[in-house]
């Protein structure tokens, strides 16, 4: 009886035994399953791996861009303020007496444009309007000396006229027809020019009329970069359109309603057809400010833009070229020393990152990060050029490396849009390692949570899937 009492208890003991083993691997089954599903995308969610681009921002030019470290400075120049800057990243490259107040003089012009820009994307004005030239704005009650686009009576010019007026010749009278024209007013246009350029967070720069004749207008060399950079982003079609032009003869026949002479005039940017790749953008000189100019050029897929304050000069042709020699040297120096690459353009090997404790079906919860830009620079950042001729013959990017840094794991609830990690595009300069560029990683969808014992089986379960395929 004992023995088969021990016998029968032994059977029982098997049978707990084996309905435990069975219990317990099934769950570590289940758990593993679970693992593997925390961690598998959904095929409609692969293609997640494009940049996020935000709207056109003012980049800030606050400190120069690690990418300069180690590269000389360029020869220096005859002018009281400078700055540098990559077009694409907003990289502040290099600065002269940077926040220094100077007229802008006829720079003015290019903020008119872009308020004329606004009042035309409200609907309130279109380029092909065509007006009579108001009587203020004739050449004739314009002051003596001044640069004209020549309007007069008996004419009628387009919108898009006056504005090529400004850029080419930078006709004075053309700024105060394009005002009038588009708020009712000089004085009221001037206040939308000051409401533009607070808006874009140029504290630093005012303006006191359209054209830029006045000595109190005011702007440095930092607020004015960043201002072109944001035109040139938002109005790229302006540089053919308007500012590469190389003469303007006006008026035209389509113009006059009596027979008038063309006056033909060449560009007041002398370095149209001289310096490499330029195609704007403006000039400007009154003798409270020097000689003036705001230059773009573009080679190999790099835009440099370099704002010149108070050129010297003690003659209109000394100062004219004293310019063109300040624009071409650090316009040169730019190109001999930068380039411009795109995160999107660089092969990122992103993890997707399991989120533990959602709501959601499990194979519905990792999260693939996307590559986002909140500066608005297109995923552009600037690099330094090594192995660099300074004929441009030879011009060699340093060998650029993305890392890459993410959490192993996440916990729901996540929102989209929330940052998760980030890339960071690296180079090695002296034997220590600079970050060019970092890009914050964001979470591709919202995740809700679930319960908190959702929350512990999934953590149970990455951790037995992670232990079990540990290398």
């Amino acid at each position: 009886m004992t023995n088969t009492k021990s016998h029968k208890i032994g059977f029982y003991i098997l049978i707990a035994v084996a309905v435990a083993a069975g219990w317990i691997a099934a769950s570590g089954i289940a758990l593993y399953i679970r693992g593997t599903q925390l961690l598998t995308i959904q095929p409609e969610g692969q293609v997640r791996q494009g940049v996020v681009f935000d709207s056109v921002h003012t980049p800030a030019l606050l400190q120069a861009a690690s990418c300069t470290q180690g590269i000389p400075q360029p020869a220096a120049i005859s002018a009281r303020s400078a700055v540098v800057m990559d077009a694409a990243s907003g990289a502040l490259l290099f600065e002269k007496n940077p926040d220094q107040s100077i007229p802008p003089a006829s720079l003015t012009k290019l903020v008119a444009m872009y308020t004329v820009m606004q009042a035309v994307e409200r609907g309130e004005i279109s380029l092909t309007d065509t007006i009579t030239p108001p009587t203020e704005s004739w050449a004739v009650n314009i002051p003596s000396g001044s640069s004209l686009m020549f309007l007069g009576k008996n004419q009628r010019v387009t919108v898009e006229e006056l504005m090529r007026g400004m850029a080419v010749v930078s006709g004075n009278d053309a700024a105060v027809a394009l005002a009038m024209h588009t708020a009712g007013s000089v004085e009221t246009f001037v206040r939308q020019m000051n409401e533009a350029v607070a808006a874009l967070g140029l504290q630093n720069t005012h303006f006191e009329d359209t054209n830029g004749l006045s000595e109190y207008n005011r702007t440095t060399a930092r607020d004015f970069a960043r201002f072109c950079a944001v035109y040139v982003r938002k109005y790229p079609d302006h540089l053919a359109q308007f500012h590469s032009l190389r003469e303007l003869s006006y008026p035209q026949p389509h113009n006059m309603l009596k027979p008038q002479a063309i006056i033909r005039q060449p560009a007041t940017n002398t370095l149209l057809g001289k310096l490499d790749g330029c195609d704007g953008i403006k000039t400007g000189f009154i003798y409270e400010s020097g000689f003036n100019i705001a230059l773009t050029a573009q080679r190999n897929g790099a835009r440099f833009i370099a704002v010149i304050l108070g050129g010297a000069g003690k003659s209109m042709e000394e100062g004219k070229a004293l310019r063109e020699e300040n624009g071409s040297i650090l316009m040169e120096w730019a190109f001999s020393h930068f380039s411009t690459r795109y995160a999107q353009n660089f092969p990122l090997d992103i993890p997707a990152i399991p989120v533990v404790g959602a709501k959601e079906p499990a194979r519905r919860t990792a999260l693939l990060p996307l590559l986002n830009d909140p500066s608005g620079n297109n995923g552009a950042f600037t690099v330094p050029l090594s192995n660099t001729e300074l004929n441009g013959m030879v011009q060699n990017t340093a060998e650029i490396y993305p890392r890459i840094l993410v959490p192993a794991g996440l916990a729901a609830p996540i929102a989209a849009g929330q940052k998760i990690g980030k890339v960071q595009f690296l180079t090695d300069v002296d034997k220590k390692t600079l970050v060019l560029a970092e890009f914050p990683l964001i979470a591709n969808k919202t995740l809700e949570k679930g319960s908190t014992l959702r929350w512990k089986y999934d953590n149970l379960a990455l951790k037995l899937h992670r232990f079990l395929n540990r290398r």
